[in-house]
């Protein structure tokens, strides 16, 4: 990490809850991907966080490429060891998702939805993804968790890709050019999301019960009594949301009124 040029990290003072964490934040202007950098440095402190405006080498779930040009988003990711915090693997990801629709209601002032597993919505369009991804080691003091979210802050100039275009939107709904002859302030908008990130998950790196997040979540999911064709894993499977668990788990209600607690999979909403 010592080769990369961080930027300084005092315009989030004035947004953090306790100033003194900053000491486990890095940001810089671009990276390849805020995992891999997380990854590589297996001595970093549990909680420690890198972002940056722009990732060369972003990635989604699956390995898909996940779009983060410069000007137009945030990217940062979180490390947890799960020595530190045991039960936090069970919930890690649920919690995340919480924690990133708080901090953009608190930074953005508009409340996004959850579309299970990880993805944060205006409407139809998605502003944000999380990629989680872990070590597991016969030594418990070797395993970690790493955590990467990925925000669109402003449209980028141009459009989104012609792949992505119909179903991408961004927290602001215009471009950062366009933000700021509104009289808005493109840099103090990143500033406040990063800071309100930094808070979520340093308090989510020390939680020891997931209910408080569950509800969170329950709360700003976007699917509960909606009818989801799931793929994945299997068969499709066609039924109800009827909630989620305490560790994010699907409840899905099948025609025959039994219930399935589904982990992973794709989802796709079937017609109202």
């Amino acid at each position: 990490m010592s080769k990369i040029q961080w930027r300084d990290t005092a315009p989030l003072i004035p947004y953090l809850g306790n100033p003194a964490v900053l000491d486990r934040v890095r940001w810089a202007e671009v990276l390849g991907s805020t995992n891999d950098v997380l990854k590589a440095a297996p001595d970093l402190p549990h909680g420690a966080i890198v972002a940056a405006d722009a990732q060369s080498s972003g990635r989604g779930r699956m390995g898909r490429a996940f779009f983060s040009p410069k000007d137009s988003g945030l990217y940062l990711s979180v490390r947890y060891r799960t020595a530190d915090n045991p039960a936090l693997a069970d919930f890690v990801t649920m919690g995340a998702c919480a924690v990133s629709v708080q901090a953009v209601e608190k930074a953005a002032d508009i409340t996004p939805k959850i579309k299970w597993v990880n993805d944060l919505m205006i409407g139809p369009k998605k502003i944000a993804g999380i990629l989680t991804e872990g070590r597991a080691d016969p030594d418990p003091q070797k395993r970690w968790i790493v955590v990467g979210i990925g925000f669109n802050l402003f449209d980028p100039e141009g459009g989104f890709p012609d792949e992505i275009a119909e179903r991408a939107g961004s927290i602001a709904g215009t471009t950062a050019r366009a933000y700021a002859e509104k009289g808005g302030d493109p840099d103090d908008l990143r500033a406040r999301l990063l800071a309100a990130m930094i808070d979520g998950l340093t308090a989510l790196g020390q939680a020891k019960d997931p209910a408080p997040y569950a509800e969170r979540y329950r709360r700003r999911s976007n699917l509960i009594g909606r009818a989801v064709t799931l793929t994945g894993a299997g068969e499709p499977l066609v039924g109800t949301v009827i909630g989620f668990d305490d560790f994010g788990h699907l409840r899905l209600q099948m025609a025959d009124g039994t219930e399935k607690l589904i982990r992973s999979g794709e989802l796709t909403l079937r017609p109202l």
